[in-house]
């Protein structure tokens, strides 16, 4: 009986690749903090990445290895702080729910004064600007309003990433990616859309996308968003930052996967 329990779970799990996933997700965030507590191994840093993935901040290769702004400059900061990364992909959304439960240590590219939730408040720290992101509209060309600031979007259907914070007078339609916005705006299935400038730049070159790009719409430095049950790594982590900076460490990091990218509209 027990042997046909077992073949039924198994069958369940390759028809259902859902259920599958959310089995792996949960044993990996169960892993994370038994392989620390293993005598003398390093402690386990369980960064949160927004799946699929953001071009070129934090997104998972064809190999499975993680890459990106952000993953490069953790790994620099890990070396220093002894620690080590385990990248945890999921949706934005799950990447917040998670964060609060205590479950993911650390968000990456967390712009500084973002609204958030009074639950995600009580649980964050956030670590000294490490960089800056800017954020554009992308909009279908034929469109002829001005585009360039918010309020010409007030009233107008606007595809946005789930999970990401934008102003209340936009009527946000949300997807799971920049990537699906980028293709939705490219194919006509929306006229406008928000996401971030050298992810816009990426996707029109590289994807050969046909839509046009906004002057950004707002700059904002970035942080790292540590949960406060790791709060003995925050010190460490501005310590390192500060280094890495005045190392030209940082810059190398952006210019790695930035330089050569053309920023002309």
């Amino acid at each position: 009986m027990r042997l046909l329990s077992l073949r039924a779970i198994a069958a369940i799990f390759r028809a259902d690749p859902r259920i599958r996933n959310a089995a792996l997700l949960s044993l990996l965030l169960l892993l994370g903090p038994m392989a620390e507590a293993d005598q003398g191994s390093q402690p386990i840093l369980r960064v949160g990445m927004p799946s699929p993935g953001q071009v070129p901040y934090l997104w998972r290769n064809e190999v499975g290895e993680f890459e990106g702004i952000y993953a490069d400059t953790l790994r620099l900061i890990a070396a220093d702080l002894d620690v080590e990364l385990q990248f945890i992909p999921l949706s934005q959304a799950r990447l917040r729910r998670h964060f609060v439960a205590g479950e993911i240590d650390l968000e990456a590219g967390v712009p500084v004064n973002l609204e958030t939730s009074e639950s995600l408040k009580q649980v964050s720290l956030y670590s000294r600007p490490f960089g800056l992101v800017n954020e554009v509209i992308i909009y279908r060309p034929e469109l002829s309003f001005p585009v360039f600031i918010l309020k010409d979007l007030k009233g107008k259907r606007v595809a946005t990433v789930r999970g990401s914070s934008v102003p209340d007078n936009l009527i946000r339609e949300d997807f799971s990616s920049q990537w699906q916005i980028a293709q939705r705006v490219h194919r006509g299935w929306n006229e406008i859309g928000l996401m971030k400038e050298v992810s816009a730049l990426r996707y029109r070159r590289e994807g050969r996308l046909n839509f046009e790009i906004s002057l950004p719409y707002v700059s904002h430095p970035v942080t790292f968003r540590l949960h406060r049950s790791r709060s003995e790594l925050l010190a460490g982590m501005n310590a390192s930052i500060d280094k890495l900076e005045q190392q030209g460490e940082l810059e190398r990091v952006v210019c790695k996967y930035l330089c050569g990218v053309n920023t002309d509209n």
